[in-house]
């Protein structure tokens, strides 16, 4: 179970929104929240810093870096002091940390200690992304060895969890994920195996599995073999039971192919209006 909730902020509208669900469920679980604002080196270091440098001259770029570095550290202050009284306010045990490096570098040493990473679907420049899953977190997700739950930019309770199952080893961790979080969330849940007409027995059987699993753990759960694509009907069945989680493996079946992120679970984190709950094997 998660204990230990590390929520990477940058204080945008859509990281506050995580804010929000990582709270409800260290309320739910009892867990310990780490909220961990992380400075882009690269917005000190980077080629377009170089380039200023030869245009301003060596003296006024090292007066400017200095200011950036202010600047970014009585950032991080304000947010992590809204965050920390957010959680004082619901009861829930939180430190927080700024650290300057490399994103992926900086959260995987955080999350280490964590037993789930919490993102906000789009950063701070959501705006100007067309729609589009904010580049820092898909880098964030694609890198993390620990369960990510990537949340939209609307919070709302959870009530009722999809779980999307094909068989595979990583949607059999994301199941067994589900299954122990249904109880403590207090949520209906619905289980679904996605086919083609040809396969439609080998997904019965999947299915089935699942079904056994469940109730080896005493949960009840809804259950529907569904025919299609498994990216857009994932979507589709969430709307269509008003699911306000889904749980899904971090990786497809071709694992390579779709290069570390399943093209299904990539479709699915982007176009989501409910927090996704990405688990891996």
């Amino acid at each position: 179970m998660y204990k230990s909730i590390l929520l990477c902020t940058d204080g945008s509208p859509a990281a506050e929104v995580a804010v929000d669900y990582a709270i409800s469920l260290a309320t739910k679980l009892g867990a310990r929240m780490h909220v961990l604002y992380i400075t882009d080196i690269r917005l000190l270091e980077g080629p377009w810093m170089s380039d200023l440098s030869g245009a301003i001259g060596a003296q006024p770029y090292l007066g400017l870096v200095s200011q950036l570095q202010q600047f970014q550290r009585d950032k991080a202050a304000v947010i992590l002091a809204s965050a920390r009284k957010r959680c004082q306010d619901a009861h829930v045990t939180c430190d927080t940390a700024h650290e300057t490096g490399s994103l992926v570098h900086v959260m995987l040493d955080y999350e280490r200690r964590a037993d789930l990473v919490v993102l906000g679907q789009r950063g701070e420049h959501a705006q100007w992304s067309g729609g589009m899953l904010g580049s820092s977190v898909e880098r964030m997700v694609r890198a993390s060895v620990k369960p990510c739950l990537v949340t939209p930019e609307k919070f709302q309770p959870v009530k009722h969890m999809l779980i999307a199952y094909d068989g595979s080893l990583e949607s059999g961790k994301a199941l067994h994920a589900g299954i122990d979080l249904a109880m403590p969330l207090c949520t209906e849940v619905t289980i679904i195996t996605v086919c083609e007409q040809e396969t439609e027995e080998a997904a019965s059987r999947t299915l089935n599995e699942a079904i056994r699993q469940a109730q080896d753990h005493g949960l009840k759960a809804h259950t529907q073999l569904v025919y299609g694509n498994a990216e857009i009907e994932i979507l589709d069945h969430c709307e269509k039971v008003g699911a306000t989680l889904i749980v899904m493996g971090a990786y497809g079946h071709t694992r390579i192919r779709e290069l570390i992120v399943g093209s299904t679970t990539s479709h699915v984190m982007r176009k989501a209006i409910v927090p996704v709950l990405l688990v891996r094997s």
